[in-house]
């Protein structure tokens, strides 16, 4: 009965910081900042959508802020070893990730529909996209898909996995615009991506389980979206 109330309560703190992310604290600030958001000035758009991001770095952080020092502490004091840690997963994770999403994107023909989509954002609108994708994307996805999920589960290979396949497959809805079936099946080749997504995520959360400390996740993912922003903006440079 114990078990049963921990995995409960664990999944109930995740879906409330999901839910906060990804849907209330982005709706309330889309209602405040309407304007500014569809705003054809490019400085005032772009700070606008920062600025949702920031509001919901600081309300995540508010909630989950006792657990986050304490565990920045202990990053604190023993740097070396977390990193380690985490820098040899992500090392795993990478590799996966990159071989399956070459065999992926062979099979499908076309990259990812959610890298499509970040690839334009960056270029389009960089001044709170490189940020959101940098720092605060990588921050509160370990939050959400790391740290409150490790609250349900006790076994390191269920909540590896777990967090693995919720992390791939929140990237690969970002194809379905409209969840009809017709459509949902016209796109369920991208769900394959889930694998390349997925493989990254399970490493991360190995990293976590192991080290008990979230910087272990937070700093590789945020590297790896430094190297892959980067790219693109050099890619972008030499005109592809």
């Amino acid at each position: 009965m114990e078990k049963v109330l921990h995995f409960v309560k664990g999944i109930l703190y995740t879906i409330l910081l999901f839910l906060l992310y990804f849907l209330i604290l982005p709706a309330v600030c889309s209602i405040i900042l309407n304007k500014p958001l569809n705003s054809s000035n490019f400085w005032i758009r772009n700070l606008a959508y920062l600025s949702i991001y920031v509001f919901i770095f600081l309300i995540i952080l508010a909630i989950t802020h006792k657990e986050v020092f304490k565990q920045f502490k202990e990053f604190i004091h023993n740097p070396k070893q977390i990193l380690n840690k985490g820098f040899s997963y992500w090392g795993y994770g990478i590799i996966i990730m990159i071989l399956s999403n070459l065999i992926v994107t062979s099979l499908v023909g076309n990259i990812a529909v959610n890298e499509q989509t970040t690839r334009q954002t960056i270029l389009s609108s960089p001044l709170y996209a490189i940020p959101a994708t940098i720092f605060f994307g990588p921050f509160l996805e370990e939050i959400i898909f790391r740290f409150s999920l490790r609250k349900a589960f006790t076994k390191e290979t269920i909540y590896a996995l777990s967090s693995a396949f919720i992390f791939g497959g929140l990237h690969v809805l970002t194809a379905i615009d409209e969840f009809t079936l017709a459509n949902i099946i016209a796109h369920l080749h991208e769900f394959l991506f889930i694998i390349p997504y997925g493989s990254l995520g399970y490493f991360f959360a190995k990293a976590y389980y192991e080290t008990n400390n979230i910087f272990s996740s937070v700093i590789p993912h945020m590297l790896h979206n430094t190297l892959s922003v980067t790219l693109i903006l050099l890619l972008s440079l030499l005109g592809y």
